[in-house]
């Protein structure tokens, strides 16, 4: 796949029929041709009847579908990439209910397909490793991805009749999730990004995302909430620097940034996301912001190379 289409019309027609599909995931899969996965054999043949290549040496069957995210499915090829460059090019992604409607599938079917892409992207993203200058801090979603900043309810020009989180008639409160952030300062930038869902802030499950995600002996920057100090058990070469809280959200800009990037994400496309599901959510938010911050040049280029071949050739194999 030399040329990948930049707009919607050049992919509907790239991808108008299965065959198209399953030619491009072909030579995704097998960029030098075709290559047993059970012998490692270089040549094959086609089952036409059956969709299925076989070794010639070893007799192993195999398609391009096997041991990806597409396994076994029962949607057209076209569905799944139509679904996939939705959700890869629009900032705010796309809803099951959206989908539904466009390509008049059950809702059901395209809630399973995007929390298996959303898989995928969490799979892909886990070897991205943060370094340099690093932002930390905590996000609440729940209710209170919804509170005016006010410190006081009562400057709210409209207040609530109810107090928040609490249901409109005698229900469960509802949850609110804590998020640890970490985003990489790149000149006031946001770099990469990396969250989770929290249980509790505790030193041990901050520590152990903190070893999976982020190289040793990084600055880090924090707001020095106690359980941060965990950074000092880490490396003696961890630096924390404390923002002053009379600056607010500029003492960490680029990590408050992003919890408001993330907060309408997830109220804007989503209106609100269960925190069972709350992982996927935060895979696809992430994926997306690691390909807005590629340079220009890579974002807009439409060799198979850069930006677009890579993911698509990371997802299948993301099972």
């Amino acid at each position: 796949m030399d040329q990948f289409p930049k707009d919607a019309l050049r992919f509907q027609d790239m991808f108008a029929t299965e065959e198209q599909c399953r030619a491009a995931l072909f030579k995704l899969r097998w960029p030098r041709g075709f290559t047993c996965p059970n012998c490692e054999h270089d040549d094959g043949g086609k089952i036409e009847t059956r969709g299925l290549i076989q070794c010639r040496l070893c007799g192993h069957q195999t398609s391009v579908t096997a041991g990806t995210i597409f396994h076994k499915t029962h949607l057209p090829l076209r569905v799944w990439f139509w679904v996939i460059y939705q959700m890869a090019q629009d900032k705010g992604g796309t809803s099951a209910t959206r989908l539904a409607a466009q390509l008049n599938r059950p809702y059901k079917t395209m809630w399973h397909v995007l929390h298996k892409v959303r898989h995928a992207m969490g799979r892909r993203d886990e070897g991205i490793s943060l370094a340099g200058l690093i932002e930390m801090d905590e996000a609440k979603l729940g209710p209170e991805a919804r509170r005016p900043a006010h410190d006081n309810l009562e400057d709210v020009k409209r207040p609530r009749k109810k107090p928040w989180g609490l249901p409109a008639k005698n229900g469960k409160r509802k949850t609110i999730v804590e998020v640890l952030i970490l985003t990489e300062a790149e000149h006031f930038h946001a770099g990469n990004v990396a969250m989770k869902a929290l249980d509790a802030l505790g030193f041990d499950s901050i520590r152990e995302f903190i070893e999976q995600r982020a190289e040793p002996e990084q600055w880090y920057r924090t707001d020095a909430h106690h359980s941060h100090w965990v950074l000092r058990q880490l490396s003696p070469k961890f630096k924390i620097t404390k923002s002053d809280e009379a600056e607010g959200p500029d003492g960490l800009p680029c990590v408050h940034r992003v919890i408001n990037a993330l907060k309408a994400f997830i109220m804007g496309t989503y209106f609100g996301v269960s925190a069972k599901y709350l992982p996927g959510y935060l895979n696809e938010f992430c994926f997306q912001k690691a390909w807005a911050c590629w340079p220009t040049a890579i974002r807009t280029t439409t060799s198979a190379a850069t930006l677009w071949a890579s993911p698509w050739a990371v997802w299948p194999w993301a099972s």
